[in-house]
């Protein structure tokens, strides 16, 4: 599959761009280390900022890596906060397919910014790789999530019953997607 690699990325309201060592401060603070902002993702909050730290390290790293896509999600306003991340979890070249991860903070919950990243990710992707479909997953105890898939404009493809494990165990796992031809139709190209 056809890899570009992590690219800044603007929207109205938020600038997607490559995590450094500087934000791990910032990352720890806002949601690494928040139990209920972690209660349904695969990794437990941190209880220490060295962790957050060794976190960012890494991914500072990877970002020679043409395949690998994580973008700190940083507001548009005169502080430039930092608020949030998302990234390709999962891929597999053969099939073209990619699955989107995201997280971000429980101050910024419900304005509307994770809709709004998704989608900028979406289109960057369609745009500059190969990809043929976009998809992303979510513990159904966890509807918000399935609302923020939606509202980016990927489409629910059904239930699977114990299919994930996340912080508060086995959970049975809503799939969303997004194919490139319901891209392209949307977008009008």
């Amino acid at each position: 599959m056809k890899n570009v690699g992590t690219q800044p990325i603007t929207t109205d309201r938020l600038t997607l761009r490559r995590f450094t060592a500087a934000d791990a401060p910032a990352a720890y603070a806002h949601w690494q280390s928040d139990p209920e902002v972690t209660k349904y993702l695969t990794w437990p909050a941190y209880t220490d900022p060295a962790a957050a730290a060794a976190r960012m390290q890494w991914t500072a790293s990877q970002y020679t890596d043409p395949a690998f896509y994580q973008w700190a999600i940083q507001l548009n306003d005169a502080e430039a906060t930092l608020v949030g991340n998302i990234s390709v979890v999962e891929a597999n070249d053969a099939a073209r397919w990619q699955a989107i991860g995201y997280v971000l903070g429980r101050a910024w919950w419900g304005r509307g910014y994770m809709p709004e990243a998704l989608r900028a990710v979406i289109d960057y992707l369609f745009t500059n790789t190969d990809v043929n479909r976009i998809e992303a997953t979510h513990d159904v105890q966890n509807p918000n999530s399935g609302k923020v898939m939606a509202k980016a404009g990927m489409h629910k493809e059904g239930i699977l019953r114990a299919r994930g494990k996340n912080n508060t165990g086995i959970v049975d796992e809503a799939f969303y997607a997004l194919l490139r031809d319901e891209w392209t139709k949307k977008a009008g190209r």
